[in-house]
């Protein structure tokens, strides 16, 4: 029989009593995030598509258990809650691939990945190869994103304003440096529709939220900014840097600047901001 903890349940996280379903969400949210950031750059590999139609089934069956077991003990000094409340790791384990596999749907289907056109067999082999790094990056989530020390961040010579800036800055540019030198941006927009580089811009919107506001890997007080006053504020300046750097780096590695047409240079700049805008979140909690 499997107990079932009620939404409106008490749980002590982080030093302050939330409702269980409150403190289920951030966790899964920290989960996703930790999910993409440590992952995402193996979701925009190439080979990584190519190795997945050519496995054998039962390699990757094996390779799903050992990673299943892997993730058990990942979470065993790891993990995506900052609260152990949940009585099994072996759940929590299943819930780390569960998460790694969405991470995976989404992001391979806004770039054009998959789709429901496509054959079911080799979607599948896709996705479940896939959610092995991801489900990895949703069990370390707390040690990858879990934030600076606050004491040495008020150390920091810059305003809080131009923390969330820096930190933006240095985390998207270094992230996006994994993707940008690549031939699979380029390789991605060629088979996206205007509708999936849409739809690419609002996930990489609602994942910077996502990760910065609702995951809530470290606390953070908003008071003492003077411009930056609100999340989603600084989820749009945030990826207007982000969109700008990746437009850098893509004149940088040759793949396109704004001088040429607009079909050319911007849905690889939107593809690959989607990288930079997650490294930019993980740089502003780093920081």
């Amino acid at each position: 029989m499997v107990a079932v903890t009620s939404w409106d349940y008490p749980i002590c996280d982080g030093g302050i009593e939330c409702p269980a379903g409150e403190v289920e969400i951030r966790d899964l949210a920290r989960g996703l995030a930790g999910a993409l950031f440590v992952s995402l750059p193996l979701l925009f590999t190439m080979e990584m598509w190519q190795i997945a139609r050519t496995i054998p089934d039962t390699v990757l069956l094996m390779f799903l258990g050992v990673a299943f077991v892997a993730i058990k003990f990942f979470l065993d000094f790891a993990g995506y809650r900052r609260t152990a409340w949940q009585r099994s790791r072996w759940w929590d384990a299943l819930v780390a691939m569960g998460l790694g596999a969405i991470a995976s749907i989404i992001t391979l289907a806004v770039t054009a990945l998959i789709s429901p056109s496509m054959d079911f067999y080799l979607v599948t082999k896709l996705v479940a190869l896939e959610s092995v790094p991801t489900g990895i990056g949703a069990a370390v989530a707390i040690n990858q994103l879990g934030g600076g020390d606050a004491r040495e961040s008020s150390k920091l010579p810059f305003s809080p304003d131009m923390t969330v800036i820096l930190g933006t800055a240095l985390g998207g540019f270094l992230f996006a440096f994994n993707v940008a030198p690549t031939i699979e941006t380029k390789v991605i927009v060629l088979n996206q529709t205007w509708i999936l580089v849409g739809l690419t811009f609002l996930l990489t919107l609602a994942v910077s939220y996502m990760t910065v506001a609702i995951a809530a890997f470290e606390e953070r007080d908003l008071t003492e900014r003077k411009v930056i006053t609100s999340e989603w504020l600084e989820t749009i300046i945030a990826y207007l840097m982000s969109f700008l750097i990746s437009l850098l780096l893509l004149w940088v590695f040759g793949y396109g600047t704004p001088f040429d047409p607009l079909e050319v240079w911007l849905p690889q700049a939107i593809a690959l901001a989607y990288a930079t805008t997650l490294g930019g979140a993980a740089g502003r909690l780093i920081l």
